[in-house]
């Protein structure tokens, strides 16, 4: 049922702080609408920037920020390239990612709700779903970097670090050289880390708060810092701060291959934080203002940044002393730092790790599931399923290469992120001007039901430009797939603006008038909602 007057009526707009929230609720859309999903009163927006720096603070300062910033030395960049690259990447993403966290701030909405909007009210659980099986890979891919820290230490007691030395003697210098070194130990301790991992969501759900747990969210972040800067102060020590012979370290791969692999180390840093780009609403829907969510993101890159310098420096002194590029921290502290050193090196990245793995990999996958079987999903199944889908895909073997990390896991994901996205953006910003129906969200019938609550136009969109990026037969595929962000973000729009303004808007919101090349589409109500109090002051 439609209640056309509700889309001005039960729609607040407050200029002055440039959010939008709805009076009322929708129960009887038993699919479409609950209080968690319904729209954040303006009141309770108070989120400043500070708490989305703090945010990206605990989100940054991880173990793969450090391994994607190092792995472009061992795919022969130079030391200057990988630190650009990193800095380049994230402010490449972060355009997207404000854009998109724009909806949130300026509505209210958690990601999947404004979601609807792009791809339809029923539709929107296809992306939402992307995300949450991507989130599923990460967090089997901490739960290997848990175990690996584990297993340094079991190493380090059992004073068999010679075995890890063979193997790292014979090239084998990666997060996969643990596992090797001592199979049976470490698989048997990453179920165990697994099953630890249940035995708390169960009986200590993230849902529900425990403060304890979240205080130890917060300290996670600066307790990593602090590792990271212990690793890059030791190794350069080693170096005898040799700053000259570390910066010095120029690409070892030249013309065509050179190209290549810089722009695959470009889209694989866009592709890092691509699911954040997608998810940020469930975040700024608690915004102050755009300004707060804005300035507050600004420092991302930045972060990031930081730990470019420190990891590519670092790998870059083990480089120039030990003649190995090692790019993953828990593997270098463990073989080379004095043994109660890296033992607590160790304990501090697996707690940490730990920690970011509950709230940034549990807690938004374990919703995208359950919510799309509200009736038989709990939270908690949802977070089984999260478990039981990153067994299936294994994403840690992705992670255990440089090759597999950046290219089998950053980019195959980056490439459908960007197409995802690229429906987003160009919807949101290009063809509605940041303006839509907040009541036609929760409507089954409303005006984001398109055809039978899907939006063909996205859908096309995405199959086209995902079949561009993954059929190897496409002539130059290789520099295609190396772009898969880039070119997937870019294309999505040239095929999705012009289906939706010739097709979709004409055939199933009609009422939507404008063009892209003035103020974009938008309706009678929605002129009216947002003009309404300059009129009124008038």
């Amino acid at each position: 049922m439609v209640y056309p007057t509700d889309r001005v009526e039960a729609v607040n707009y407050n200029s002055k702080r440039g959010q939008v929230e709805l009076t009322k609720g929708y129960p009887e859309e038993k699919f479409l609408w609950n209080v968690d999903f319904h729209p954040t009163p303006i009141r309770k927006r108070n989120w400043d920037w500070y708490t989305y720096a703090a945010i990206w603070f605990s989100m940054a300062f991880i173990v793969p920020s450090w391994s994607l910033a190092s792995v472009g030395l061992s795919f022969g960049l130079g030391t200057l390239d990988s630190i650009l690259l990193v800095f380049l990447g994230n402010v490449i993403v972060l355009i997207p990612m404000i854009i998109q966290s724009h909806g949130g701030a300026r509505y209210g909405v958690p990601e999947p709700v404004l979601t609807r909007t792009r791809w339809g009210v029923y539709g929107a659980i296809f992306p939402s779903w992307i995300r949450a099986i991507i989130g599923a890979g990460w967090w089997g891919i901490e739960t290997y970097i848990m175990t690996e820290a584990a297993v340094g230490i079991y190493a380090i007691l059992t004073h068999k670090l010679s075995v890890i030395g063979s193997y790292v003697a014979k090239g084998v210098a990666s997060p996969y050289t643990l596992s090797l070194a001592f199979p049976q130990v470490f698989w048997i301790t990453f179920t165990l880390i697994i099953m630890l991992q249940i035995l708390l969501l169960y009986f200590s759900p993230v849902p529900e708060a425990q403060p304890a747990l979240k205080w130890f969210a917060r300290l996670a972040a600066p307790l990593v810092l602090l590792g990271f800067v212990i690793l890059w102060y030791n190794f350069m020590g080693i170096s005898h701060w040799n700053f000259g012979g570390v910066f010095s370290i120029r690409p070892a791969v030249t013309g065509i291959n050179y190209w290549i692999m810089w722009f695959a180390f470009l889209n694989a840093n866009i592709a890092y934080w691509a699911t954040m780009a997608l998810s940020m609403p469930d975040y700024t829907r608690f915004a102050k203002s755009q300004f707060a969510q804005t300035i507050g993101q600004i420092p991302m890159p930045f972060m990031m940044l930081v730990i470019a310098l420190l990891g590519v420096m670092t790998t870059g002194a083990i480089e120039q002393v030990y003649h190995v590029a090692i790019w993953d921290p828990i593997l270098a502290s463990t073989l080379y730092l004095q043994p109660t050193l890296a033992v607590l090196l160790n304990a501090l990245f697996l707690l940490a790790t730990f920690s970011v793995n509950v709230f940034a990999n549990t807690v938004g996958p374990a919703y995208d599931f359950a919510n799309t079987f509200p009736r038989k999903f709990t939270w908690f199944r949802g977070a089984l399923l999260v478990i039981a889908i990153s067994i299936i895909l294994g994403a840690w073997t992705f992670y255990s290469s440089a090759y597999g990390y950046l290219y089998n896991w950053l980019l195959t994901y980056g490439g459908l992120l960007g197409s995802v996205e690229g429906v987003i953006i160009f919807d949101y910003a290009l063809i509605r001007r940041f303006k839509f129906e907040l009541t036609d969200v929760f409507w089954s019938r409303g005006r984001f039901r398109y055809w039978r609550g899907i939006n063909p136009a996205a859908f096309i969109t995405f199959a086209i430009v995902d079949f561009i990026i993954y059929a190897p037969f496409i002539p130059y595929h290789s520099i295609i797939f190396s772009n898969s962000w880039l070119i997937s973000f870019l294309l999505s729009g040239l095929i999705y603006v012009p289906l939706m303004t010739q097709w979709i808007i004409p055939r199933y919101q009609p009422e939507l008038k404008g063009s892209i090349f003035r103020e974009g589409y938008a309706s009678r109500e929605v002129s009216m909602v947002f003009n309404n109090e300059e009129n009124v002051k008038r």
